[in-house]
């Protein structure tokens, strides 16, 4: 039942069932702390609290990855568009470039007719 609880899981599950912790206890320690208890062994509701708290945990760990996956594909959506901006600023760049250098050679050009002639 406790097989994917954490150390904190299970502290504030034995606190607010007001049962003393000490901090040294590892999970296993919790856990069979947790199985002895006089509230786990005489309350039938207690299983069901405690897969009630178990199920809100997952499903705000589901959400929690959810959020983190949306988020990297905005991300990686965003660095797409800022990329391809990149990409056409340079080509623009480049396309300005070799205009403005045509304008050159073809002014070299007239001037060099000028002077033949």
């Amino acid at each position: 039942m406790f097989e994917n609880a954490t150390k904190e899981d299970l502290v504030t599950i034995l606190r607010e069932m007001e049962e003393t912790v000490e901090t040294d206890l590892g999970i296993i320690e919790l856990k069979q702390k947790l199985m002895l208890s006089r509230a786990y062994l005489e309350d039938e509701e207690f299983e069901l609290e405690l897969a009630r708290i178990e199920l809100a945990r997952w499903k705000a760990e589901k959400e929690a990855r959810i959020r983190k996956a949306r988020h990297k594909e905005v991300k990686e959506a965003r660095l797409r568009v800022e990329e391809e901006a990149r990409h056409i600023a340079e080509e623009e760049e480049a396309r300005l470039r070799a205009e403005k250098e045509a304008k050159i050679l073809e002014e070299r050009w007239r001037i060099e007719e000028e002077a033949r002639t």
